[in-house]
């Protein structure tokens, strides 16, 4: 890719990305407690004024209102702030990754497509690690978002019509894209981990809603990679579940009746398919490992491999 068109698609991915982070702190504040996304517009929670357009400029508004409401001068939240950058930041990363994986295809009017499927996985995964975080919950609506830009995703890559079928003694049989299967194995993963929990312990061990978010997974890695991304999560939710029960800060579960006020039951997990107790969330480790795993899927499928032939090697 010539390196004009990757410096400009880098620069419209970061303002892209830090537009789309704006939405997303709206869909990240209303979903959870049931609102529409699209109605009221912008409006300050705390005097109802309603935004106007110069207070609504992603990242430069936050800076030049000192991050204070134009018109009671309440606080906003820095994370808005964050999570604007955050987004522009993925984006460019996404932008960069996959100049490297498809230079001749993104510079095509496919490869925008191809882009805006990837970026559409990314948002959705920020979205469901944000809300997870904040109230243990996952909205099923928005890991449908991931499973369907993982799908679309890769039928754009494929590079002809034949890439996406094959033949069999003359038979020619459609392609099963790989997110099919992807969607399948990571939603029985933890389907099955919360059958494992209820047998072993008589309590689920993860929500339901955390199938969904593996679905996602699945759908945009492939199962190999969404198994190694499940790994990681794995992985880095053990060693910071032990420093926080060292700490002993583990998130408690939301209070009884809490979550009724604030949820719809048609969006999420019902409260009983919550584990009670102490409860640090799994989502937000699982969104986390699998962006970091789709933005550099070549990198960590070959370390990967090279650490499964040295612990053989071990083993041995």
């Amino acid at each position: 890719m010539p390196t004009a068109l990757f410096t400009v698609g880098a620069i419209f991915s970061f303002l892209l990305g830090i537009t789309v982070g704006s939405f997303l702190n709206v869909c990240i504040y209303r979903l959870p407690a049931g609102e529409s996304i699209v109605h009221p517009p912008s409006h300050c929670p705390r005097c109802n004024n309603r935004l106007r357009p110069a207070d609504l400029f992603p990242l430069l508004s936050y800076l030049a209102l000192r991050g204070k409401c134009r018109y009671c001068g309440a606080r906003i939240s820095p994370r808005y702030f964050v999570i604007e950058l955050i987004t522009g930041l993925l984006f460019v990363a996404t932008w960069w990754s996959l100049a490297a994986l498809y230079p001749e295809r993104l510079a095509s009017s496919a490869g925008v497509l191809l882009a805006i499927a990837a970026w559409a996985f990314v948002a959705s995964m920020l979205v469901t690690f944000m809300i997870d975080l904040d109230t243990t919950y996952v909205i099923e609506p928005v890991t449908w978002v991931g499973m369907g830009a993982g799908l679309l995703f890769e039928l754009l890559r494929a590079d002809s019509p034949r890439d996406i079928q094959f033949t069999i003694g003359g038979l020619t049989i459609p392609y099963l894209p790989m997110a099919i299967p992807g969607m399948i194995v990571g939603f029985l993963v933890f389907v099955l981990i919360n059958l494992f929990g209820w047998l072993i312990f008589r309590k689920p061990g993860m929500g339901l809603g955390d199938s969904f978010i593996g679905a996602a997974i699945g759908a945009m890695l492939g199962p190999r990679l969404a198994l190694l991304s499940f790994g990681i999560a794995v992985a880095l939710g053990a060693v910071i579940g032990i420093v926080l029960m060292i700490a002993g800060r583990l998130q408690p579960s939301r209070a009884p009746g809490q979550a009724d006020s604030a949820s719809d039951g048609a969006l999420r997990e019902t409260a009983e398919e919550e584990p009670q107790g102490r409860y640090m969330p799994f989502g937000p480790f699982l969104t986390a490992s699998a962006v970091a795993v789709a933005l550099a899927p070549g990198w960590f499928a070959t370390h990967a491999s090279h650490a499964w032939h040295w612990w053989l090697s071990l083993a041995s």
